[in-house]
């Protein structure tokens, strides 16, 4: 019989691909994962892991229990929230994490509909990218994350995480009114017309960026990043100041009052997707579906489409 946690900390190895990433995600000093994996190696009877230069590599052994894994992880959590629904009142605790644009709109409403209709739900929220929440649900540290993810970059993939959308939202040129005057009111931008513009770009959302310079370079150039922000007030105020442009989801710009025009991007089409996340196996814990059924609700009267 194989033990669950050695097997969690293989599948662990094969998402992060170090010994040093899973002991971070584990809480685990690298020693101990490497121990555990030790053992669980000798459980199995056959070399598991293959040490080429500074990287490990899964043998086929390996990834045949990886994949096995995956399902035991995803049925360990349906059980857990089949024994929770037996329970018919709503209560205990969840962990929430958002993206900062997504935290106020989506979240802070959830979370008050939640404590009005459940009392003995407590929600607790926190911020994070999604890169980092969706290392936090597979550690367990939360149990429900708001995601987004653009149209031309690969998409998340985690096999032990379940994703359904909310919203879809196109991606705004931020242009400065005067800029904005000489190409119409209200009308269309086109990136070719900024290829001498400023920039201003996210820092933490290093996806946006990349998207920022894909479609740049889709518009035969590349951007000049001048400015780089976490802030979307920060963002907005260089856009109304003159100094440069911006692209931005609908759904943080339309959170800020500011001097700007917005315009969709009429070169190519740019959207992001905003969804819930949970672990597989997860969804069926009262709590959590309380959660995930009052984000949706909140979600459903915003704009939807681009």
């Amino acid at each position: 019989m194989f033990e669950v946690r050695r097997l969690r900390l293989l599948w662990e190895l094969a998402a992060h691909g170090t010994i040093a990433a899973v002991a971070e995600a584990c809480a685990l000093s690298p020693s101990a994962v490497s121990q555990q994996l030790s053992l669980l190696e000798r459980e199995v009877r056959t070399p598991l892991l293959i040490r080429d230069g500074r990287r490990l590599v899964l043998t086929e052994a390996a990834r045949i229990l990886v994949a096995h894994t995956e399902r035991v992880l995803a049925e360990l959590e349906q059980a857990r929230a089949e024994v929770a629904a037996l329970d018919h009142n709503v209560r205990g605790t969840v962990g929430l994490v958002a993206f900062p644009s997504a935290a106020g709109v989506l979240a802070a409403p959830a979370i008050a509909e939640c404590q009005a209709t459940y009392p003995d739900l407590r929600v607790l929220l926190g911020e994070e990218e999604p890169e980092q929440s969706v290392a936090g649900l597979r550690a367990r540290r939360i149990d429900v994350a708001l995601v987004y993810e653009y149209n031309v970059l690969p998409r998340l993939h985690d096999a032990g995480i379940e994703l359904q959308p909310l919203l879809h939202e196109p991606l705004l040129l931020a242009l400065p009114p005067r800029r904005a005057t000489q190409m119409g009111d209200g009308g269309p931008g086109s990136l070719e017309g900024l290829s001498q513009a400023r920039w201003i770009a996210p820092g933490s959302d290093s996806a946006l960026r990349s998207v920022l310079v894909r479609a740049c370079n889709a518009a035969g150039f590349d951007p000049q990043l001048d400015y780089i922000s976490d802030d979307y007030r920060v963002i907005m105020a260089l856009v109304q100041a003159g100094v440069g442009v911006s692209l931005i989801p609908r759904l943080a710009a339309e959170q800020l009052a500011a001097e700007v025009r917005l315009h969709p991007v009429t070169d190519l089409r740019l959207t992001r997707t905003v969804s819930v996340a949970v672990r597989s196996g997860s969804g069926g814990d009262p709590a959590i579906a309380a959660l995930v059924r009052s984000l949706r609700r909140v979600a459903g009267p915003l704009p939807n489409g681009g």
